[in-house]
Formats: C-alpha cells, sequence, structure tokens
C-alpha cells in the first residue's frame, strides 16, 4: 500500500476494532451492507483522519489539494455544516448528493468532496470520484461527479506533496 504521511496533530484518536465495527453497522442500516476499502481501512488505522503531505491530484480536467481526510471519530464537534467525521458528513451531504451509492472521505481546500462511490463496483472496492459542490442558477449542480481512480489503492498511489508537472 501507498504510505500517506499526515501533518503533526491532525489526526483523531487511533480507529479501534469498536470504530470499525460501527463503520459496518452504519452501512448496514444506511448504504446497503457496503464497505470500506481495505485500502482506507489501513490508512485510517494509521491516521485516523487529518491534513496529508500528499495531497495533490490530477483529473483529466484539473489539479486538486485536498484539505483533510475525514475520521471515524464518534466524538467529532460539528460546527456549522462542518464535521470531520465521515457519518456526519453522510448525513449532511447525502440529500445534496443525490445518489445514494456516495460516501465522503476527504475534502479539497475548494468545497468539494472525495468520494467512495459505489454505483456498479463491488460492496468494497468502490471507484473514487470527486463530487463538485457548485450548482447553476437553478440549484442543480452542473458536473456533481468526476472519476477520479478506478479504486482507493490507485486513488493513494496518485497522491503528491506537490503539483508534478
Amino acid at each position: 500500500m501507498t504510505e500517506i504521511s499526515f501533518k503533526k496533530g491532525t489526526s483523531c484518536e487511533p480507529v479501534t476494532d469498536e470504530h470499525l465495527e460501527e463503520a459496518e453497522e452504519f452501512f448496514d442500516e444506511f448504504i446497503g451492507g457496503k464497505r470500506f476499502p481495505n485500502a482506507l481501512i489501513e490508512l485510517l488505522k494509521k491516521n485516523n483522519g487529518g491534513t496529508p503531505v500528499q495531497k495533490f491530484f490530477k483529473t483529466p480536467t484539473n489539479e486538486h489539494p485536498i484539505r483533510e481526510f475525514l475520521n471515524l471519530s464518534f466524538d467529532d464537534t460539528i460546527i456549522l455544516h462542518e464535521s470531520n467525521n465521515i457519518f456526519s458528513s453522510w448525513e449532511f451531504y447525502q440529500d445534496r448528493f443525490n445518489n445514494p451509492n456516495l460516501v465522503p472521505i476527504a475534502d479539497t481546500r475548494f468545497g468539494d468532496v472525495i468520494v467512495l462511490d459505489y454505483e456498479g463496483t463491488p460492496k468494497n472496492d468502490p471507484r473514487v470520484a470527486l463530487w463538485f459542490h457548485e450548482c447553476d442558477e437553478n440549484g442543480v449542480n452542473s458536473h456533481p461527479l468526476e472519476p477520479i481512480a478506478e479504486n482507493m489503492e490507485s486513488f493513494l498511489s496518485m497522491l503528491t506533496a506537490d503539483f508534478e508537472e
């Protein structure tokens, strides 16, 4: 697995088996039994969310910086709509996503959300996509989803500390 470093002091308490059991219960109840990909579980076990050092990735249309990976902490404080927790973020975005197959895992500095996209994929190996928060004058996302990588492992391997030329 690709090693991702995090800025000191930005991660939450270590992920426990209890966190992972809660995640499974969440998926069973709300998302049809889907599971986190192993690469994300390993990342969360090493750093429960936080600001990655290798934060830049490219899509076919642009370059993007990750602000932070979301965490599995259950003590997360929500200020306005901002939460660093995967479950709280999912609750906030589920209606805006307008797609029950999307689970937020990180966000960008520009307010867009990196999601696991389970539509048409194995239940534990979803693709990774970027959901854009901008809407047109009618409140409809004109370009709501852009594919990033075929799976989480591929996504992590494309992250860099700087934009590469």
